[in-house]
């Protein structure tokens, strides 16, 4: 009995883990840096190579900060319109598929 609940509590602490631990999550980050433009809303459904972040440019248009490396879903964004970011900051978390 003794070893059934140690089993019991051994499964209970690992599946607890399992909520914690989203290793199903790729975090994506800025290739380039600047002033951020424009973000993809969390929710969005993204191809590998989608757009996540767009920054200003220096000849006046926009660039592509960040492409998403994975297909999936967008979970969030960790930037907004308005802030600067730097090259290889963390920009958005995507589920993957």
């Amino acid at each position: 009995m003794n070893k059934k609940m140690v089993a019991a509590a051994a499964f209970v602490v690992l599946a607890l883990c399992g909520l914690f631990l989203d290793d199903a999550s790729s975090v994506q980050r800025a290739a380039i840096g600047g002033e951020v433009t424009w973000v993809i809303a969390p929710g969005t459904r993204v191809e590998e190579g989608s757009a996540l972040v767009r920054v200003a440019a220096l000849s006046g248009g926009e660039a592509v900060a960040a492409r998403s490396a994975v297909r999936g879903v967008v979970r969030e964004t960790t930037v907004t319109v308005g802030e600067q970011v730097r090259k290889g900051a963390s920009v958005a978390k995507i589920r993957k598929e």
